[in-house]
C-alpha cells in the first residue's frame, strides 16, 4: 500500500498535470500563445569526444531587473517570476555542434535532455576545454517556424588529466543557511538578497582556482558544481559565481516540479544521480569531492566511494559550525570515513590539506588569495 506521501505526490502531480493541460489549451485556443516572448533557458553541458550531456529549458521569458541597487521588494519580485515559470511542452528545438545534428522535443515541464553519442567523434582544441553548442527554437505548439536562436557551451576536459573535482554549492561555497531552524535563512538568502550582497566565504575563490589547475600546474582539472537549488534560479547562481571570479563549470541544478524531471532512478535524489552520471562520463579520471555537513553530502559521497572503488581520490567536508544537531552525522564520518573524508572549516585549512595530497601548488594558491584580496579592495560597497 503507498504511503501517506506517495499518495499526496500522486495527487498533487496530477493537479498540476491538468493545470498546465488547461492553460495550454486556451492558449492554444485563443491564439494569444503567437504573441507570447519566449527564450531558451540554457545550461553549461559537459561530454568526451565521442558523447555529449546538455539540458535546457524552453519558457515564456519574463523580465527580470538584476542590479547591484535592487530593493528587497525587487529582489522579491524577481524571486517570484523565477518560480512562476511558465513552461513549453512539445516544443521542437534543434542541437548543433561541429557537423552534428539533433532534433529535440520538450517534456511536460518544458525540459530538454541531450544524452548522446558522438560519431564521429570531435576534433577537439587542447587549449581550449570549452565547445559552443547552437541550439534552434524550431516551432511551439502554436507558432510555426520560429527558429528563435540561442548558444551555450559544454566542457570537453583534455584526456590526459587524470583528476576532476565535483563541489556542492549550498553552505560549502555559497553562505545559504540550509541548517537554519525550518530553513529560514536559506528562503531569506534566495528570495530576498540579489547575487552582489550574497558573502563569499573566505579565500573560495583563490581555492579552486587553485585546484583546477591542479599540482605543479597540470593544466585544466575539470570542475562540477552539484547542488540540489532548484534550476529556477540558474541565472542567480551562474551570476553569483562569476561576479566572485569562481571558475567556470557546468552547474547541475534539479527540478523541483511534480515529479522531478531529471530524477529517474527511484533509489537517488538529485546530487546523487548527478555524480553518477559525471563518474560514468569520465570513467578513467578519479574525483575529489567537496560539500559540508548540514545536509546528507557525507552520506551521498560515501556511498559514492563505495560504488566506485579508486575513483574517489578525497573527500572533503566543510564543517558548518552554527547548524542545529548535526552530532549524527559527525559520527557517522569518525565511524565510516577511514582515512577518505576530512574535515576542514576554512578554505586556507582545506588549501593545506589539498597542498600536502599534491592537489593544489601552495605558491600559487598565495599568490591568487593576494591579488584576490586587492580585487576585493576595488569593488563598490552595496548597501545590505
Amino acid at each position: 500500500m503507498p504511503s501517506l506521501k506517495t499518495i499526496v505526490i500522486n495527487l498533487l502531480r496530477r493537479l498540476d498535470h491538468f493545470v498546465d493541460d488547461l492553460r495550454f489549451a486556451l492558449v492554444k485556443v485563443s491564439g494569444v500563445g503567437k504573441d507570447l516572448p519566449v527564450k531558451i533557458a540554457t545550461y553549461r553541458g559537459f561530454g568526451r569526444r565521442d558523447f555529449l550531456f546538455l539540458q535546457g529549458r524552453v519558457l515564456v521569458k519574463k523580465r527580470l531587473r538584476n542590479s547591484p541597487i535592487n530593493t528587497v521588494l525587487q529582489n522579491l519580485i524577481n524571486s517570484y517570476r523565477r518560480f512562476e515559470s511558465d513552461e513549453i511542452p512539445n516544443a521542437v528545438l534543434r542541437v548543433c555542434i561541429e557537423d552534428h545534428q539533433f532534433e529535440l522535443i520538450t517534456d511536460r515541464e518544458g525540459y530538454f535532455t541531450l544524452s548522446a553519442p558522438l560519431d564521429p567523434p570531435l576534433e577537439l582544441n587542447n587549449d581550449d576545454p570549452w565547445q559552443s553548442v547552437h541550439i534552434t527554437l524550431l516551432k511551439t505548439p502554436w507558432t510555426e517556424e520560429l527558429n528563435l536562436e540561442t548558444s551555450t557551451t559544454v566542457m570537453f576536459p583534455p584526456e590526459e588529466s587524470t583528476l576532476g573535482i565535483i563541489s556542492d554549492l549550498d553552505d560549502t561555497i555559497i553562505e545559504t543557511g540550509v541548517a537554519s531552524l525550518f530553513k529560514w535563512r536559506a528562503f531569506y538568502n534566495t528570495l530576498f538578497k540579489s547575487i552582489h550582497r550574497r558573502k563569499l566565504f573566505d579565500e573560495v575563490a583563490a581555492f579552486f582556482r587553485a585546484l583546477r589547475r591542479g599540482y605543479d600546474d597540470q593544466g585544466f582539472l575539470p570542475l562540477f558544481y552539484v547542488s540540489n537549488s532548484p534550476r529556477n534560479i540558474y541565472d542567480l547562481v551562474a551570476g553569483y559565481l562569476k561576479v566572485h571570479s569562481m571558475p567556470k563549470a557546468p552547474v547541475l541544478l534539479r527540478d523541483i516540479g511534480f515529479p522531478y524531471k531529471i530524477h529517474s532512478r527511484k533509489d537517488m535524489n538529485h546530487k546523487m544521480e548527478s555524480i553518477i552520471r559525471i563518474f560514468d562520463t569520465y570513467p578513467e579520471k578519479r574525483f575529489i569531492l567537496i560539500g559540508d555537513n548540514a545536509e546528507k553530502d557525507p552520506y551521498i559521497y560515501h556511498e559514492i566511494d563505495q560504488r566506485y572503488p579508486g575513483r574517489v581520490a578525497a573527500i572533503y567536508i566543510r564543517d558548518v559550525q552554527k547548524s542545529r544537531p548535526l552530532q549524527r552525522l559527525k559520527k557517522f564520518v569518525a565511524q565510516e570515513s577511514g582515512h577518505q573524508i576530512q574535515m576542514f572549516t576554512s578554505y586556507r585549512q582545506l588549501a593545506t590539506m589539498c597542498a600536502e595530497a599534491h592537489f593544489l601548488d601552495w605558491d600559487y594558491f598565495q599568490e591568487l588569495c593576494q591579488s584576490q584580496h586587492k580585487w576585493k579592495l576595488s569593488l563598490p560597497v552595496f548597501p545590505k
